[in-house]
């Protein structure tokens, strides 16, 4: 039973990491780096949203126009389930921009806050700001290689699966699993990279973590779904990645 009520803890601690990082953003260590990526994204995805807010809703209109007769009762259902499909695209293009735009930052940030969590004792402080800030943007870049393929195959089986009465009901549970893991993988991968963990072996390591991994993720993508407050959320779920990374890391384990 208390190993089960753990796993329940670690599975459900994603809100609750999300809300520590939100806290640790006004740091003095960190939240200059916090000011600068949250400007430009401000200036970019203020126009984004709201362009995405109109498409959304000609494109669930047609879905729901799209139901059969026989269906019509579970319309509201339908629309619900497409709308959570649309913020889970919507969360993750934007994550995967702002986070290219912010990792020169959000990497420093994670560097920092491994330091304030194991009193410097892991990492060496002595590295460049430039340097951390360069690693971070190439690191992004060889994950946008890892998720662009397995994203538009995910993306073409949702899309043919909507056409299918039903069956399409899966869909939006299918992009939205699939967005979680990306995002885990993802926040994860800042701390990895300061621990000089490989993304092979993070993907890994994640693997044999996946429930509390994949709660994460699900935090992470409720965080940033949510216009404009997501701009903001974005740097708390780095630091919240970090936590758990600095937390759950065993280096001479292996495990997360």
């Amino acid at each position: 039973m208390r190993n089960n009520s753990n796993l329940i803890h670690r599975v459900i601690s994603g809100p609750s990491l999300i809300l520590e990082g939100l806290k640790l953003l006004g740091h003095r260590k960190i939240r200059w780096l916090v000011l600068i990526p949250l400007l430009i994204n401000i200036l970019l995805f203020s126009s984004l949203t709201a362009g995405a807010a109109q498409w959304l809703g000609g494109w669930l209109d047609n879905i729901v126009n799209s139901v059969p007769d026989w269906l019509h009762w579970l319309a509201w259902i339908i629309w619900l389930l497409f709308l959570i499909l649309a913020l889970a695209i919507y969360a993750f293009t934007f994550t995967v921009i702002a986070n290219l735009i912010g990792s020169p930052f959000y990497g420093v940030i994670a560097e920092r806050v491994i330091l304030m969590e194991r009193g410097d004792l892991s990492i060496d402080s002595n590295n460049s700001v430039v340097a951390v800030a360069w690693q971070s943007f190439v690191r992004q870049l060889q994950l946008l290689r890892y998720f662009i393929p397995r994203t538009l195959a995910v993306g073409l089986l949702t899309l043919l699966i909507t056409f299918v009465p039903v069956i399409n009901l899966l869909a939006p549970a299918i992009a939205g699993c699939w967005v979680a893991w990306s995002l885990s993988i993802q926040y994860l991968d800042y701390p990895a990279e300061i621990d000089q963990v490989s993304f092979v072996e993070l993907v890994q390591r994640a693997g044999k973590n996946r429930w509390q991994c994949m709660g994460f993720g699900f935090s992470a993508l409720g965080a940033s779904a949510i216009p404009l407050l997501n701009m903001l959320l974005v740097p708390a779920t780095v630091v919240a990645g970090t936590l758990l990374w600095s937390r759950t890391q065993q280096p001479d384990e292996g495990g997360i």
